[in-house]
């Protein structure tokens, strides 16, 4: 249940392993998350935000689920589908804080949000993000490099960029802002959003304004036992509490490393716990003792477009100029191996426009997975 990365890869997993495997989403197409600030800051190419599903796996329904039983998932539409295991992969949408006036704000969540934002991004003078966590500071990043004359304002409520990152990333994402001519408001506070801009301590910012203040998982619409952030109670094999034969991972799921440690919501685990929810869920078909997931952060890469970008891996941090070139490519790799990943040497066709460019030629060549033409994301 569920596209993105940690639906892709318990997919993947599990059409491995010969047990067959179907995928229900709502849209039928897999946002490529990590992609969606380029795309819509106007780095990247409207192509690059997604792709159908049946690109990379081959049983999909299209279609919303409303409730969620173990074993089972009921439709919008009344159909119930009975399966010998379910993986929860629903992932997370944007937070609605109660600020007035949040009606007027643009989200960047989807690959929908990505191309229609792209295009407002294009016709405006003037661009507001509030939020300095990596969605904000990339979009804002690339943001600046595809639009020089564009003015561009960064607001975060704390006192640095990329919180919960060293501070040697926050402060090396700021420099590479305002060398590019962003304005970035630290410990700002949002008093309420207009049709014009963003009315931020007093002052009103005019311009677009995209809303990049965090996300939540929301999975108690489907009715199953959660955390109080709103994320799917899990235990050590990812099995939904209370439940035999659905597990749960990505953004949705409480993910906990071995201290018992919460995790954050990223495409990094997503990636490494859809595997590994995919792989206990054919343990529980099989009827097999199912395997303890060991999780945990190992860092984080953050492209920032005009081919800068920042970095921590374990204790190394990627900030200082020189070594802000590292990132996009190490981004780049990171991309290349989900792709590898969830479609095998196929799916490289499907590779971000920097790697396309690269690699022209031999990715014209390849024969796609079907062969219909990729639908267009504008569509």
């Amino acid at each position: 249940m569920g596209g993105g990365y940690a639906g892709l890869h318990a997919a993947a997993a599990i059409e491995r392993s010969g047990v067959p495997v179907t995928v229900v989403d709502r849209t039928g197409r897999h946002d490529f998350v990590t992609r969606l600030a380029a795309v819509a800051g106007g780095t990247a190419p409207a192509e690059d935000a997604s792709r159908p599903l049946e690109s990379f796996v081959d049983r999909v329904m299209v279609g919303a689920v409303t409730e969620v039983a173990d074993g089972s998932v009921t439709m919008t539409d009344g159909r119930t589908l009975v399966a010998d295991a379910v993986v929860v992969t629903a992932g997370s949408a944007p937070s609605r804080p109660p600020v007035d006036g949040i009606e007027f704000v643009h989200h960047l969540r989807s690959a929908e949000d990505a191309v229609a934002l792209r295009r407002s991004v294009g016709n405006a003078s003037s661009l507001v993000i509030v939020g300095g966590g990596a969605t904000g500071v990339q979009l804002a990043g690339a943001a600046a490099v595809a639009h020089p004359s564009l003015t561009v304002h960064l607001v975060e409520a704390t006192p640095g960029l990329l919180q919960g990152l060293p501070e040697a990333v926050g402060a090396g994402a700021r420099r590479i802002l305002e060398h590019r001519d962003v304005t970035v408001h630290l410990g700002a506070g949002v008093d309420r959003i207009t049709a014009r801009g963003a009315v931020v301590d007093g002052n009103l910012l005019e311009g677009l304004v995209v809303w990049a203040g965090g996300f939540s998982a929301m999975a108690d619409r489907y009715d199953m036992p959660t955390a109080a952030d709103g994320r799917i109670l899990v235990d050590s094999a990812l099995r939904v509490h209370g439940h035999e034969r659905t597990f749960a991972a990505g953004d949705i799921a409480a993910h906990r490393n071995g201290r018992d440690d919460h995790l954050p919501m990223s495409a990094q685990i997503a990636v490494r716990a859809g595997t590994a929810a995919g792989r206990n869920a054919v343990r529980a078909v099989r009827g097999e003792p199912l395997e303890t997931v060991d999780l945990r952060q190992l860092g984080w890469v953050i492209d920032l477009g005009g081919r800068r970008g920042l970095a921590q891996i374990g204790p190394i941090n990627l900030t200082t100029v020189g070594a802000d070139l590292i990132p996009p490519l190490l981004h780049d790799a990171i991309d290349l191996k989900d792709l590898l990943e969830i479609g095998g040497f196929l799916a490289l066709r499907y590779a971000s426009a920097p790697v396309r460019s690269l690699f022209a030629n031999p990715l014209r060549c390849w024969p796609s997975r079907t062969p219909q033409p990729l639908a267009d994301v504008a569509g």
